[in-house]
């Protein structure tokens, strides 16, 4: 038995690659959504560009993790 020591490397740093990407994005959404100024009952509003930027990160790495899962069950395919 041989490992291909390559690509096994190539995997593992995609995928912390990957993760790291995908949560930053979360993140990004999650910082997004709560920034913004103080109203007089001390909520956080966002302005609208932020909280659409906010949504639409959620979005992208809600779809990047189903893709994921398209990738992985072979009964997606």
């Amino acid at each position: 038995m041989k490992i291909d020591w390559a690509s096994l490397g190539l995997v593992a740093v995609t995928t912390v690659v990957a993760a790291i990407a995908i949560v930053g994005i979360f993140s990004l959404g999650v910082s997004a959504l709560t920034s913004g100024g103080r109203t007089a009952s001390g909520a956080a509003t966002p302005s609208a560009t932020a909280r659409i930027g906010g949504y639409l990160c959620l979005g992208v790495s809600g779809l990047l993790v189903l893709y994921g899962l398209y990738l992985i069950v072979p009964q997606f395919h």
